[in-house]
């Protein structure tokens, strides 16, 4: 009897893990024995897999608020930074300010369409949001862009290097596909900011965004 009931419990976690499409992009952790949360240590991987060219901050694979608990959605943002450089706000990102410890985001996006991964784990980028069981910083994956933020518009991508939103695509088409993500799910920061006119991010129509992933 005792045999049987653990060959179910194990036949029962390997239909669990092997049917959670993040479990192969990720460190799977233990949190206090209760469930089973993710340290995104792929990310690296998956962005070169698409042909991007990739920079890995130094202390990255460790970096976060913890561990992610899933990889549900993806937020776009940009850092509303310097206009000159390719990823000026890199510290920022990494490190955070006064206010909010970093990380801010697991990924960075510079102008020249060049990718930074700065954390595997829990980045505060989100906030509060209209729904924290999609789009809390727990459960997506963060992407700031670096670009000044002006004009605010939700039309077309004008104000963007075309290398750099091209570049933002092709990684978030990776991002989706490795993690499962719906296109549905893929949403700019000014879309899910609670209350809704709270962010303006980012200034490209994501309509448009999504329709081309």
């Amino acid at each position: 009897m005792h045999v049987v009931s653990l060959l179910s419990a194990v036949a029962c976690l390997f239909l669990i893990h092997t049917t959670d499409a993040f479990v192969t992009n990720a460190t799977i952790a233990e949190n206090n024995g209760v469930q089973s949360r993710v340290m995104l240590t792929n990310l690296a991987t998956i962005l070169r897999g698409a042909g991007l060219d990739v920079v890995e901050v130094a202390g990255w694979t460790t970096r976060g608020h913890g561990q992610m608990t899933a990889v549900k959605s993806i937020i776009c943002h940009h850092t509303a930074g310097p206009a000159t450089g390719d990823f000026p706000s890199l510290n920022v990102v990494r490190d955070g300010t006064a206010s909010l410890a970093g990380p801010l985001s697991q990924l960075g996006l510079g102008r020249t369409g060049k990718w930074y991964v700065i954390a595997a784990g829990l980045s505060y980028h989100a906030g509060v949001v209209t729904d924290t069981s999609l789009y809390s910083n727990a459960n997506a994956i963060g992407i700031e862009a670096e670009g000044v933020g002006l004009p605010a518009t939700n039309t077309g991508h004008t104000n963007w290097p075309e290398v750099q939103y091209q570049s933002y695509l092709r990684g978030v088409r990776a991002l989706r596909t490795a993690f499962n993500v719906p296109a549905a799910r893929v949403m700019g920061h000014k879309e899910v900011a609670s209350p809704l006119g709270r962010k303006i991010d980012p200034n490209f129509s994501m309509a448009e965004f999504r329709a081309a992933l």
